[in-house]
């Protein structure tokens, strides 16, 4: 298994004509990338930036960040990728955890930083502003050029173990960690990614995730493994993915569920089959979409499950059974353990836990946060904090987040089940289900949906949808009409940023209809 600066000079030599990168009418060739990447190496040498460095990235999907970052992995540095959509206090929370030695952005997110500099606790790092020679910048801002810089230098001798980056999880359940990376993470990362995608010579890579979040790395790791070219957009678009995909002569796609479904929410068009796409490859596809995917696109799914603790994928569905994650990947145990720690039984949901065969895999801890890593890393395993189950076959299914389960009449309700119900409904395109106290003591459900392009969705209609379809422990007492959700790099939602205030919710309790409290059945 080869390191990243050793795959770009293997591509060099093996395929140098060959398209690395596309993007907006950008070619970079393999060739070109190892030059780029050379030479802005040199440049963040000259600058004071050496091996061992942490340097953060605030920057779009553009073909500098993706030289930017390889150049960091060329020098030694750890990369440590900063959210392009969060605010000055979110930029503060992670840098003051971080204490990176460089930061470097992109010119409009001067005022963001700029914000944030009050909040910021640690002295020394210098601010840089990609190709912003034009701007009237004061300290700690300095302009980068990445044009036209002819130096330069040889790569660091790094190996797999090396420490090569630093990923902030999404916060959806608490403050953002940062889970520190290996190359060896990455590369294993990626090889079970192309093995999940069916990555084969002649493919083009869609990648249209934000370089904040590992999986839009783990697709550059692919190109570079596999000597395959990206096609790349600046940020994902439901109206214009498959415009995209069509222009560009994509044949593989990464998808999440959030992504999945926005795209399965669009309006029916004659030429949606007429694609290029032959594998859509990812995790989190509900599985009432699964099929209707795969024959309103005709595009085979391929699923898998991971998370930033442990690997990339530590599962693989590669039969195409719907609703399942698949099987442990050659790298890893796996079974489902109660809070006790103890195995259960096939059917049975409880903790899905994974266990590396080999060291080096799965993260090396939380970044300067003993305590949680303890907490996630016991006894050489992983505990993931998702819920799951094990069919007879030895298939994994996955049930939810432990922390994002309610209490509710008694009964516990995962969040997620109730949310793939109403998911589920014609007229809805996404949901997110949340618990608020209840004067009866537990929690009340709370459901925010957002209708379908163009449907108005009368909340007791829905109310009396859910009831037929779940038990009255999981309907929703209240109902939230949204226009969009506050998102995360994989458009997944961020339940922490939903509004408190009940004032404009839809309460079925008092809406002059009677409900049953002991069926939650809903009376005209």
């Amino acid at each position: 298994m080869l390191t990243l600066h050793e795959l770009i000079i293997k591509q060099c030599r093996e395929r140098p004509e060959d398209d690395f990168l596309r993007f907006e009418g950008t070619v970079i060739s393999f060739s070109e990338l190892k030059q780029r990447v050379s030479s802005v190496s040199s440049m963040l040498r000259e600058m004071g930036a050496k091996s061992g460095d942490r340097i953060a990235l605030m920057m779009r999907n553009h073909p500098d960040h993706v030289v930017v970052y390889l150049a960091l992995a060329w020098i030694g540095a750890i990369s440590v990728e900063v959210s392009t959509h969060v605010k000055g206090f979110g930029i503060a929370l992670q840098l003051n955890n971080a204490e990176p030695q460089f930061l470097i952005i992109d010119p409009d997110f001067v005022p963001e930083v700029e914000t944030a500099q009050d909040e910021i606790r640690f002295v020394g790092m210098k601010i840089l502003v990609r190709n912003a020679a034009d701007l009237d910048l004061e300290r700690p801002f300095g302009p980068l050029s990445l044009e036209n810089h002819l130096a330069r230098c040889e790569p660091f001798p790094a190996t797999l173990t090396r420490v090569h980056t630093i990923a902030y999880t999404s916060g959806t359940t608490g403050q953002p960690k940062g889970v520190v990376m290996s190359e060896r993470f990455f590369q294993t990362g990626a090889k079970n990614a192309a093995i999940l995608a069916d990555v084969r010579d002649g493919d083009v890579l869609f990648l249209w995730e934000p370089f904040y979040h590992v999986a839009g790395w783990m697709t550059v790791v692919i190109a570079l493994q596999r000597g395959v070219p990206i096609a790349m957009v600046e940020r994902f678009s439901g109206s214009q993915c498959w415009d995209q995909i069509r222009a560009s002569g994509a044949t593989v796609l990464h998808y999440l569920g959030g992504a999945m479904n926005i795209l399965l929410k669009q309006p029916a068009r004659p030429d949606d089959r007429d694609n290029p796409i032959r594998i859509a490859w990812g995790a989190a596809a509900p599985r009432s979409s699964w099929r209707a995917f795969e024959e309103r696109f005709g595009v085979k799914i391929r699923e898998g499950y991971g998370i930033s603790e442990a690997q990339n994928f530590t599962h693989l569905n590669l039969q195409g059974r719907v609703g399942s994650m698949g099987k442990p990947v050659e790298e890893f145990d796996s079974w489902i353990a109660d809070d006790d720690g103890t195995m259960l039984r096939n059917g049975e949901v409880g903790e899905i836990v994974v266990r590396p065969k080999v060291p080096g895999i799965v993260m090396c801890g939380y970044f300067r946060d003993p305590r949680k890593t303890a907490e996630v890393l016991r006894d050489g395993c992983v505990h993931t904090g998702d819920l799951g189950y094990r069919d007879k076959d030895g298939f994994f299914y996955y049930a939810g987040r432990k922390k994002d389960s309610l209490r509710s009449r008694g009964e516990n309700v995962s969040a997620w089940e109730v949310e793939q119900l109403i998911n589920s409904h014609p007229d809805v395109e996404e949901s997110a289900v949340v618990g608020v106290p209840s004067e009866m003591g537990e929690q009340d459900i709370r459901a925010f949906v957002k209708p379908a392009s163009g449907v108005k969705i009368e909340p007791l209609d829905l109310i009396k949808w859910c009831q037929a379809r779940l038990a009255y422990y999981q309907v929703p007492r209240y109902l939230d009409f949204v226009d969009d959700f506050p998102r995360g790099p994989t458009q997944r939602i961020r339940k922490a940023e939903l509004p408190i205030s009940l004032a404009v919710s839809w309460d079925v309790e008092s809406s002059g209809h009677a409900v049953s409290t002991r069926t939650r059945r809903v009376v005209s």
